[in-house]
């Protein structure tokens, strides 16, 4: 699944972005949510949104404050194996 995710789908250079956005935050130790991604890829909270959940579901990225408005985002470890593959 992963290579269809992250290479050979729709929306794959979205995801490899999102990830790679995500773990920027994390190296500086900053929050990260929906919309300082969406702001910073210049698209609409609805179509990161549908990606978020989408790495949610495969276990790519989490939640650290389920049920808290806004979610914080974090990578997985399997998250994080990608960036690494990514910066490859």
């Amino acid at each position: 699944m992963k290579t269809v995710l992250f290479y050979w789908s729709k929306g794959s250079d979205t995801r490899r972005r999102i990830v790679k956005i995500i773990a920027e935050c994390e190296k500086k130790e900053n929050p990260c949510f929906l919309n300082i991604i969406a702001e910073r890829m210049k698209l609409s909270h609805v179509a990161i949104k549908k990606h978020l959940d989408l790495l949610i579901e495969e276990g790519y990225v989490r939640i650290l404050n389920p049920g808290g408005k806004p979610n914080f985002l974090a990578l997985t470890p399997k998250g994080a194996d990608i960036v690494k593959e990514l910066s490859s």
